[in-house]
């Protein structure tokens, strides 16, 4: 009994030393490796980059030499980092993460900055990177890659993951020698998308209604703007040696107006927080923010772009070339100027479904400025106004008759019907021909523009198009 006890035992412990000698091996052989150049930069063999860039931005930050470091969302990832170098002056490596919010970020640039290498910063701003003091839900964050405490490596080390890539980057590592890889065109996928304003008015279409609910769970206003002072303002802090460029990227219009009519008060607090951002960050010598949201020569040319908010690499080499000129830069006296701008921008836009192009109307009543929030789509030179908004503006009553198809409008002594389908009006019992017929456009019951203040004795002024806007002047008599 006692040799059969003995004898299990001297399996058990046999079993337990084949185990341990099996995962040093195999631990050993990953930390040799190192397929995420975690410890060292890649000498034996050509690096495999991996592209998952939570994974593999600490090991490049840890590992590679560099001076400066871009950061940020998608929207930083087609820099190229030679350019940015020659424009900036000075060494770069890229640590852009996709859909990353500001924790992420501030994460990725204490890995880099306790290197002591870091001399500047090109940081691309995203308003909804601010949410929270959180790392995105996608899967278990791999905080021990960010950490410098050596107990957490195991999970590193051990990964199946690591272990697969350890092995293929040993096999494949002749033929990615002859392709010469680098971290030029890493994470970057300008030359692997399709761009152009077909594509992007159809996103906007499906975002008009996808994106309703969107803001109904958004951070308060207090809670972003200290999602920034811990992950951006604090850095700035910490490093008055290191110069920062920021600025905003430059989603297209149809985004912004996206934004602005699905949720007004969230937008507001953006504008706000371009405010609160400027006046933290000011006040800091080592600081300087652009704005290139409000660039209409970027964001009204929706062939720049594959959907709402990317736009192409020649968009990321002309925002470093101004930036590297001092274009753009968001100072005290233009600061309110620009919030304006862009807003405006948001609130008017006027989309040509068929030539594929946009621009906004500047809109003013008895010289107010005001919004129709959406203006339904046209295709041709017809200006098509929601008719219910336009009522509302005007301070005109509103009812609509299923059953007839008719509205009805009134405003001081005036009452105006007009008809679904039908080019006529009936104002006081008279016919009134109107630019073009009543009717709905995608879900939107919309008149002409230029023929709906007539109605009500009010005139209309509607300006030549220029530089993407319009301007659109009604009078009316109180």
């Amino acid at each position: 009994m006692r040799y059969k006890q003995s004898k299990h035992k001297k399996f058990l412990f046999q079993l337990l030393a084949s185990v341990i000698v099996f995962a040093l091996l195999v631990g050993s052989f990953v930390v040799i490796v190192d397929p995420l150049q975690f410890y060292r930069k890649a000498t034996f063999y050509t690096p495999k980059y991996s592209w998952q860039e939570r994974y593999q931005n600490p090991g490049l930050a840890r590992s590679y030499t560099y001076d400066t470091i871009v950061l940020g969302s998608s929207m930083t990832e087609n820099f190229l980092p030679s350019e940015v170098g020659e424009k900036l002056g000075g060494s770069v490596l890229k640590l852009s993460i996709e859909g990353s919010t500001a924790k992420e970020q501030y994460l990725t640039a204490k890995v880099a900055f306790g290197t002591g290498q870091v001399k500047q910063v090109l940081w691309g701003l995203d308003y909804f990177a601010f949410r929270g003091n959180h790392v995105t839900d996608q899967g278990d964050f791999p905080y021990y890659l960010y950490d410098n405490n050596v107990l957490n490596d195991y999970k590193y080390i051990f990964n199946e993951s690591n272990i697969k890539s350890a092995i293929l980057a040993l096999k494949d590592s002749k033929e990615r020698a002859a392709t010469h890889p680098s971290l030029e065109k890493l994470y970057n996928w300008d030359s692997s998308v399709t761009y152009g304003s077909k594509l992007v008015i159809k996103n906007w279409e499906s975002a008009r209604n996808n994106e309703t609910a969107y803001g109904n769970n958004e951070d308060p206003l207090e809670s972003v703007e200290q999602s920034f002072d811990d992950n951006v303002l604090q850095l700035v802090k910490d490093h008055p040696e290191t110069t920062f460029y920021f600025y905003y990227p430059p989603y297209s219009v149809l985004r912004q107006q996206v934004w602005y009519m699905t949720n007004p008060e969230r937008y507001e607090n953006q504008l706000e927080m371009k405010r609160y951002m400027y006046e933290q960050l000011s006040k800091y010598d080592n600081v300087s923010i652009y704005e290139f949201q409000t660039d209409k020569e970027i964001t009204y040319n929706l062939d720049n772009y594959k959907d709402l908010s990317h736009h192409s690499g020649a968009i990321n080499s002309l925002i470093v070339d101004e930036i590297s000129k001092g274009m753009h830069q968001v100072t005290a006296d233009n600061l309110e100027e620009e919030i304006h701008n862009l807003k405006r921008q948001a609130e008017n836009v006027v989309v040509n479904k068929e030539a594929g192009t946009v621009y906004s109307l500047d809109l003013k009543i008895n010289g107010e400025e005001q919004s129709f929030g959406f203006i339904p789509p046209s295709s041709d030179d017809t200006l098509m106004a929601p008719v219910k908004k336009f009522a509302e503006l005007l301070g005109a009553s509103f009812d609509y008759d299923q059953s007839t198809k008719k509205i009805t409008m009134r405003k001081g002594d005036y009452t105006a019907i007009l008809t679904e389908g039908s080019d006529e009006a009936e104002v006081n019992g008279q016919t009134v021909k109107l630019a073009a017929s009543v009717g709905k456009i995608d879900g939107t019951m919309a008149a002409p523009l230029e023929s709906v203040p007539a109605l009500f004795g009010g005139t209309v002024q509607i300006g030549e198009l220029s530089n993407y806007m319009r301007s659109v002047d009604i009078t009316m008599s109180e």
